[in-house]
């Protein structure tokens, strides 16, 4: 594979395996690690992403999180709001921000940038739109 460019003539991906954004900071490296646009983190090989402002986004036990430091989701089946109220419960219900029961059939949380909790009905987290668990 040879080495591609963004727009701006910088380096997108390289024949090391490495890619970078735009602003020239690394993308993902050929270990599996990936970083948002501002250097940090975004998923390590091991199983965790972090979001934008260093915070983990989900773990490898399964629990994600919002960028406020407050669960998303749990491993028991349970979603919430980024204001700490349930946004879907293990029974099937959907609730909006306010507590009140919706009738939906699926929904998407955003974690952050580029972190995307998506309930349809069966849960999947994605970082920039690569599923990651």
């Amino acid at each position: 594979m040879s080495t591609t460019y963004h727009e701006n003539k910088k380096i997108k991906w390289s024949d090391s395996g490495t890619a970078y954004h735009a602003n020239g900071k690394i993308a993902y490296s050929s270990t599996g690690t990936a970083y948002h646009d501002n250097g940090k983190i975004a998923y390590s090989s091991t199983g965790t992403a972090y979001h934008d402002n260093g915070k983990i986004a989900y773990s490898s036990t399964g629990t994600a999180y919002h960028d406020n430091g407050k669960i998303a989701y749990s491993p028991t089946g349970t979603a919430y709001h980024d204001n700490g109220k349930i946004a879907y419960s293990s029974t099937g219900t959907f609730y909006d921000a306010n507590g009140k029961i919706t009738k939906q059939s699926s929904f998407s949380i955003s974690l952050g940038k580029g972190i995307i909790l998506h309930i349809i009905p069966n849960i999947k987290i994605t970082v920039y739109g690569r599923k990651i668990n």
